[in-house]
């Protein structure tokens, strides 16, 4: 699922595509798209893009006469800009915005599996329910402070790897930066949170910094300005990377196999040395 470096890259090619223009119609190809439906997205027809902006790992549009616009990606949503009509019929298109200037803004979702989502909110209610509701601070901000990680790790006793995904406490953060980050901080993904000492918790705290804004850049320079259809794997240094050498001691990189994802780190790096037990094997077995 695309997370905050994908999704920041997304959004800043974006708006010289997107922002300024009015959106003269709206066609729905998936009705499976729009998770509101009052006020109906019908309703957005004449309306400015006033503006493009992220929010974890979401895309919020601000809506001239005062309307915003929710989107969430999950793992195959895509955006395309392309001349109007272009492949309007095509199986994969979940919906499109006819913007002015003959350009279309289209949502694509590739695969048998459709969850990327649409709300349509009055301005001001958009925070008020999901999928804004109740997220976390944003990793990059200036309010993410060590301080505050601290007090939501000794609020949530869970495993590292777990808490970093929860989006009620920090944003942004999914399977594969998760991975990312605890590597670069040495810490093993079944840590509990309330197990970290000050040392651990600035080092966890440094990580997050650290790997999401070398992630950003790295994906501005990938992308180079264009809307992004693939996750850039090979920028990523053990997510995925299974078997292979631990970029920082050569040790190969062990996996955890879940049913719906996996977890990737270095045993000698991350867990002492410990090569934790395959999930899915360990279910058959019992």
């Amino acid at each position: 699922m695309p997370e905050l470096p994908f999704v920041e890259a997304l959004v800043e090619s974006l708006r010289p595509l997107a922002e300024g223009r009015t959106i003269e119609d709206v066609i729905v190809r998936s009705v499976y798209v729009l998770k509101t439906f009052d006020p109906p997205v019908t309703d957005i027809k004449g309306r400015r893009i006033a503006a493009i902006r992220r929010r974890g790992k979401l895309l919020v549009f601000d809506l001239t006469g005062g309307l915003v616009m929710v989107m969430h990606l999950r793992r195959n949503g895509r955006l395309q800009v392309v001349p109007r009509g272009k492949g309007r019929t095509a199986r994969d298109l979940a919906i499109t915005f006819a913007l002015d200037g003959g350009m279309d803004l289209r949502m694509i979702e590739v695969g048998p599996k459709k969850a990327a989502s649409l709300w349509l909110f009055p301005a001001g209610q958009e925070t008020k329910t999901e999928p804004l509701a109740g997220l976390g601070l944003e990793p990059l901000s200036p309010e993410f402070t060590r301080e505050a990680l601290a007090d939501m790790l000794g609020g949530e006793r869970t495993h590292l790897k777990r808490f970093l995904g929860l989006q009620r406490h920090v944003v942004g953060i999914g399977n594969a930066f998760s991975d990312e980050i605890l590597w670069e901080a040495r810490l093993s993904p079944q840590a509990m949170t309330t197990s970290l000492d000050g040392d651990e918790v600035a080092r966890l705290h440094g990580a997050i910094r650290r790997v999401l804004d070398e992630a950003v850049a790295s994906h501005r320079r990938e992308f180079a300005g264009a809307l992004p259809m693939r996750e850039p794997v090979h920028l990523l240094r053990v997510h995925r990377h299974g078997k292979e050498p631990c970029p920082r001691c050569g040790t190969p990189i062990a996996v955890i196999y879940y049913e719906d994802r996996e977890t990737y780190y270095c045993p000698t790096c991350q867990a002492g040395g410990r090569v934790y037990a395959d999930r899915r094997r360990s279910r058959l077995l019992r």
